[in-house]
């Protein structure tokens, strides 16, 4: 069995890859894992959505980043035993 903590999958590497890609907002690092024919294709189809293109996709990614905003999340910390010290 080997070590979970030295050995990557490629499809997680893939997977923190694209989660770095949405993080950073770079279309580029989306780009590299998309074959030269990918399409998207919106479901339902009863939206009338076109397909799109690998490149028609990655521009309306682009798009859809420059609308997002910065956000930050606090939470409060939660103790479920409120005795124990700290």
């Amino acid at each position: 069995m080997s070590n979970s903590g030295s050995s990557i999958s490629p499809q997680i590497a893939l997977v923190q890859e694209w989660g770095r890609g949405f993080e950073e907002r770079n279309v580029d690092i989306l780009a590299k894992s998309l074959d030269k024919d990918f399409r998207y294709v919106a479901y339902p189809r009863s939206l009338n959505q076109p397909e799109k293109t690998k490149e028609e996709w990655l521009q309306h990614v682009k798009e859809v980043f420059s609308l997002w905003t910065e956000s930050e999340v606090s939470y409060l910390r939660y103790d479920l035993n409120p005795f124990r010290r700290r």
